[in-house]
């Protein structure tokens, strides 16, 4: 792990001498774009390396959910604006929330809710609670996040005879982030889960016969898209209990639209496409680390040094 710090450090500094060159570089670009085309790549930047604005690490303020059923796609980008600006210190220039992943939201709609998605499912009830997206949204510089639901529990039918009850138990909706530092000048940020503690919550309420295999996720990472990362890896030499890693450089093309995997009538506000590389990843045993890599071009290899690093932490 101090090689992989080390080699970022290094990184950074010869970043100092190309790195106004890349902003103009990447401004030129932006500025031939057609009128009228969406946009493919992101107009927005970090303050990283050689440009950061901070020299040191910092906790990051890690976001609640929210309620978006119904808004308005200004709406939400309005909220995602006001979210990157809590932290300016990481902004390179103004923030614009890119075409490609928010353009296909569309207004009045309702969204995935997090109770609907765990206790109800597809229908008329999928959009109960706060709007599970908005987890990853309203917390723009957390740029790969762990979705990590509870699964392959069983419970006590006759104390919760009906959905409804069962919604009323207790049960935890997510595994959500214990705490997110991020370091500007190394190009990386650490993002903590706390899986023992959810485990344990969740144990009071069902039983757990698949242990850590309860505990599944997929990687949600448009937030790094929208800041100009297009390629993404779990790195398989520094990731540590991780039951599969990438063999390959994935380029992220998640964005938002309305889809019909809610089951309500017209549809419903949420992340597309399924991604096999980013779904479906599990725990082999506790402590456990994936190291995500990030690049803006397509890396030759898995193993090419990353431009952002993002490291999950399970404990």
């Amino acid at each position: 792990m101090a090689d992989l710090i080390r080699k970022q450090t290094q990184k950074t500094r010869k970043g100092l001498k190309y790195g106004t060159l890349a902003v103009l570089a990447a401004l030129f670009f932006l500025a031939t774009i057609k009128l009228g085309k969406t946009q493919q790549i992101s107009s927005n930047r970090l303050a990283l390396g050689a440009q950061a604005k901070v020299q040191s690490a910092f906790n990051l303020d890690i976001n609640h959910p929210s309620e978006y059923d119904f808004l308005s796609r200004v709406e939400i980008e309005s909220l995602r604006k006001s979210f990157a600006n809590q932290h300016p210190e990481l902004l390179l220039y103004q923030y614009t929330p890119m075409p490609a992943i928010f353009s296909q939201i569309e207004d009045g709609k309702p969204w995935w809710g997090l109770d609907g998605q765990v206790f109800y499912d597809s229908g008329s009830k999928s959009i109960e609670g706060l709007s599970e997206e908005s987890r990853f949204i309203n917390n723009p510089f957390m740029l790969v996040c762990a979705n990590m639901l509870l699964s392959g529990y069983h419970y006590d039918v006759s104390k919760f005879p009906s959905k409804e009850d069962f919604a009323l138990s207790g049960l935890p909706l997510e595994c959500a982030p214990s705490q997110a530092l991020v370091y500007p000048r190394e190009s990386r940020e650490d993002i903590t889960y706390n899986v023992t503690s959810f485990l344990q919550a969740s144990a009071k309420i069902v039983d757990l016969p698949l242990q850590l295999g309860s505990a599944p996720f997929d990687l949600v990472a448009y937030n790094a898209r929208d800041f100009g990362f297009n390629y993404i890896a779990v790195s398989p030499r520094y990731s540590q209990n991780i039951n599969k890693t990438s063999d390959r450089p994935i380029e992220i093309a998640q964005y938002i639209h309305c889809g019909g995997s809610c089951g309500c009538s017209g549809g419903c506000n949420n992340m597309s496409p399924y991604i096999d590389g980013l779904h479906s990843l599990s725990l082999k045993a506790l402590p456990a680390h994936a190291y995500v890599y990030l690049w803006r071009a397509r890396p030759t290899s898995v193993d090419q040094s990353p431009d952002f690093m993002v490291h999950l932490n399970f404990i």
